[in-house]
C-alpha cells in the first residue's frame, strides 16, 4: 500500500512515523535501516500485533467510510470488508494493494466473507516495512 509520512518520533532508539494511506492515518513503528523522510511517499506492508474487536455502528460503517483506518493519538482503527477466511486467518481489504492478514484467533467475533472487520491495536504494536518495487 502507499503511505506518506506526515510525522516522525524517536523514542528509546525506536522511530514511530505517522501518516497516511488512501483509506485513513496509521502510526507504528518504522523498521528500515534508511531513516524515514517527512513528505515522502512509500510502499509499505504492516504486521499487526494484539488487535481487539471494535464495535462499529452501522452508520459509521457506510460504504463511505468503509474502508477506512483512523490514528486517534492512541489506536489505530482499521475498518476492512474481509475477502476471505480460512482456518487461521481473516484476509481483511482496505484498496487495492492492500491485503491484510488477521490471524482467526486473536479476535473473540467470527466473521464471514463480505463482511465488516473493525478492529483496533495501539500504535506500538503496528509495525511499518516499506519496500520498493
Amino acid at each position: 500500500m502507499k503511505f506518506v509520512i506526515d510525522e516522525i518520533e524517536v523514542q528509546m532508539c525506536v522511530t514511530y512515523v505517522a501518516g497516511r494511506t488512501t483509506v485513513g492515518t496509521i502510526k507504528g513503528i518504522w523498521h528500515d535501516a534508511a531513516a524515514p523522510v517527512i513528505g515522502q511517499d512509500y510502499h509499505v506492508e504492516l504486521s499487526i500485533y494484539e488487535p481487539v474487536d471494535v464495535e462499529i455502528s452501522d452508520t459509521k460503517r457506510s460504504a463511505k467510510q468503509c474502508p477506512s483506518t483512523h490514528f486517534d493519538g492512541e489506536n489505530v482503527v482499521f475498518q476492512g470488508i474481509c475477502e476471505d477466511t480460512d482456518d487461521a486467518v481473516y484476509y481483511v481489504r482496505f484498496d487495492l494493494d492492500w491485503l491484510e492478514m488477521i490471524e482467526c484467533k486473536a479476535l473473540a467475533v467470527l466473521y464471514k466473507k463480505g463482511e465488516f472487520i473493525s478492529i483496533s491495536a495501539r500504535y506500538y504494536f503496528i509495525e511499518i516495512y516499506p519496500y520498493t518495487l
